[in-house]
């Protein structure tokens, strides 16, 4: 066998055949620079009227600051402030009680998306669509106007409505009058034995059983080694006494107690993310909600903690291991349900109201109506960019997957929770971001509907109200741009918590 030699000849760099040759240069240079050169306006803009805002308010959160007059280096004094103002604090109450609302005012539209994809005539399909798209052209002052004239007490039509309707009556007999209460008072007298007893002993307060509930469901997906758990449980213990240490310190004015406080809090936050793995976001979450509850008795806290622990070891020692998941999730989701039932009915509706005798309820100057008021407003909850976010994912499931789930004999409830619903979770998830984002910073909703002040009582005070009143009313601007950086960091952590854990398994 002979074996040809195959000469090859070297390409000389200046050749035509060369990879790099200078007119190839020059061309790509000049693509590229066409490219930078069309995106260089949109760049600026983004620099100058996006990025350099939010960087300066990063700036003056360390400042005393009114813009024209007073810029004073303060350090860090606007973040003790803020940790020692109970006003901002107490504002998320009303944020957490509005985000519950909001995930339950999710579903319908979830609900609508998945019957506009069910529909079986396109141009049908197509008609409701466009219906759906043409309220986007009322602006949103109008719409809250629009909203705000619902609750007039006098001519407004909800009061219509209900009157009309019978719902005045009914809720007259739930609310009953200052001399007589109705059912829900009575309901709240009742159960107040029951939560400033029991409930109160064992969880140190019914906010206490909720939290309790969470870590018995974050146990389900950890694992049975009882040094780990005891590992975990000591860290967990320790960063939540810390951080009752800085709050305190930071209220008291002690500054080397609050930086020692603060280095124990970041120290017991990186162990607790080397020890528990992905889940250490919601484990620190929890603990910081365990703080708030049991803030009067703080050795609850571990007490609650080491209970979960040992929970989620006995019933994966007693029984199998694929049951074991579910029974300690099903006693975590009991404890939840339950506080949430004490918490609706024995915390609540506590004493009658006095507005629906008369059929002339002020839901909007009420302190007890603004809560009922705030959260039944955008009924039926239907909105349009959600609808079309959930939409694009729903038309991205395949006829196959259908066909087989037709197939298996899938029914249409079935369909929903097993087929639809998990193959749109990104398209939750982004709907899941805005509307946390939306509840924890939008003001404009309330300073339309309540005033700056909240409403009565500063029931209506939300974080973003609450900067934008220090703000422009009482002039701390500096003091509101570290409100605000408070916020930025529990919206990032929301964020990261929500792509980390509402996500498809593909």
């Amino acid at each position: 066998m002979t074996q040809t030699a195959i000469k090859t000849t070297p390409t000389a760099p200046g050749s035509s055949n060369s990879k790099f040759t200078l007119p190839r240069i020059l061309a790509r240079v000049k693509t590229v620079s066409l490219l930078y050169l069309l995106m260089f306006p949109t760049i600026v803009s983004m620099l100058v009227f996006s990025y350099y805002p939010k960087l300066d308010v990063v700036i003056k959160a360390f400042y005393r600051w009114e813009p024209g007059q007073i810029e004073e280096f303060i350090g860090l004094k606007n973040f003790q402030d803020a940790l020692a103002d109970p006003l901002f604090w107490n504002s998320f109450q009303l944020v957490v009680i509005l985000l519950v609302a909001n995930l339950i005012k999710m579903w319908p539209g979830i609900i609508t998306a998945i019957a506009l994809h069910r529909l079986a005539s396109d141009r049908w399909r197509y008609i409701f669509q466009v219906a759906f798209v043409i309220p986007m052209v009322i602006p949103g002052l109008v719409w809250l106007l629009i909203w705000k004239s619902f609750y007039e007490p006098d001519f407004g039509i909800l009061n219509r409505f209900l009157t009309l309707t019978g719902g005045m009556d009914l809720l007259s007999w739930l609310d009953g009058t200052k001399e007589l209460p109705g059912v829900m008072p009575n309901i709240a007298t009742s159960l107040a034995p029951i939560i400033n007893g029991p409930v109160t002993t064992l969880f140190s307060s019914v906010w206490g059983m909720l939290t309790f509930g969470a870590v018995v469901m974050t146990c389900a997906a950890r694992s049975v080694e009882p040094i780990a758990n005891l590992r975990r449980a000591v860290l967990t213990v320790g960063l939540a006494v810390c951080t009752y240490l800085l709050v305190k310190t930071n209220v008291q004015g002690n500054s080397m107690g609050a930086i020692l406080a603060f280095v124990g809090v970041v120290l017991f936050v990186i162990s607790i993310a080397r020890s528990s793995g992905p889940s250490w976001l919601l484990w620190c979450l929890w603990m910081l909600a365990g703080i708030w509850t049991c803030q009067e008795r703080l050795y609850m806290l571990p007490v609650l903690v080491l209970v979960a622990e040992v929970l989620n070891f006995a019933v994966r020692k007693m029984t199998n291991t694929i049951a074991a998941k579910d029974i300690v999730k099903w006693v975590g989701l009991a404890s939840v349900i339950i506080g949430c039932l004490f918490v609706a009915f024995g915390k609540i509706w506590v004493t009658s109201t006095g507005q629906f005798e008369f059929g002339s309820p002020a839901w909007l100057g009420n302190k007890d109506l603004v809560l009922p008021a705030i959260i039944f407003w955008g009924f039926p909850w239907v909105g349009t960019v959600g609808v079309l976010i959930y939409l694009s994912g729903l038309q991205q499931i395949s006829t196959d997957v259908y066909e087989a789930a037709e197939l298996d004999g899938v029914g249409p409830i079935r369909r929903v929770f097993s087929i639809e619903l998990p193959l749109i979770m990104t398209q939750v998830r982004i709907n899941l971001i805005f509307m946390t984002i939306g509840t924890l910073t939008a003001y404009e909703f309330f300073l339309i509907l309540l005033g700056a002040a909240g409403g009565p009582g500063n029931k209506g005070m939300v974080p973003g109200l609450y900067m934008y009143q220090q703000a422009f009313l009482q002039g701390k601007f500096g003091y509101a741009c570290a409100l605000g950086m408070v916020l930025f960091m529990l919206v990032l952590l929301l964020t990261v918590i929500y792509q980390r854990y509402v996500k498809v398994e593909k």
